[in-house]
Parts: structure tokens; sequence; C-alpha cells
């Protein structure tokens, strides 16, 4: 009797009634991949903010050694094996590191 209240109650209220738990098979891995994705997660917002620190370091130091802007305002060099571009729209900063030559 006291079933059939609660479902009585719950249908006038207009809420749905509580669904049966059901999991897939592959419940535990869909968890651990979960988990793990919420922890790289946190690492890359962690480390975003010297990501930013790094950037504004960049920015600053070209600046500072005066270089000249070629082709739409864009300064681009090479030092070190690192090819260097910072557009002056938005300030987007690219380093990249060049390939080295495959082993045979």
């Amino acid at each position: 009797m006291a079933k059939k209240k609660i479902k009585e109650e719950t249908k006038e209220k207009g809420e749905q009634l509580e669904l049966i738990d059901v999991h897939p098979e592959n419940a535990k891995e869909i968890v651990k991949a979960a988990k793990l994705y919420k922890k790289y997660l946190a690492e890359r917002q962690a480390v975003q903010v010297e990501e930013v620190a790094q950037k504004r370091k960049v920015l600053e130091l070209v600046r500072a050694a005066n270089m000249q802007p070629g082709e739409g305002g864009k300064i681009k060099f090479d030092l070190d094996g690192y090819t260097i571009c910072i557009t002056p729209r938005d300030e987007l900063v690219q380093v990249k590191e060049k390939d080295t030559e495959p082993d045979e």
C-alpha cells in the first residue's frame, strides 16, 4: 500500500519516478578514463598560467630587441633551431622547433 501511495503522490506533483540504476558493461573503464581526463584538465589549466607569463616575456624581449616587422607587420625570425613569429593583430606568438633529420 505504501508504494502505491508514493507513486500516486509523485504523479500528482508531475515528478518523474525513480529510474532503475543501469550501467554499461564498461562502466569501470569509463570512470577511469573520466578521472584521468579531469586530472589532465586540471594540470593543463594550472600550467596555462605559466604559459601566458612566458608569452608576455617573449613579447617583451622581442620588443626590447627592436626587431623590424616584415610583411603585414609580422615579426618572424629563426634562432637556435626555433622559428619565432609574432603577429601584431592579436599578438599571436608562435614558436616552432625545426624538424631534425630522421635516423636511417
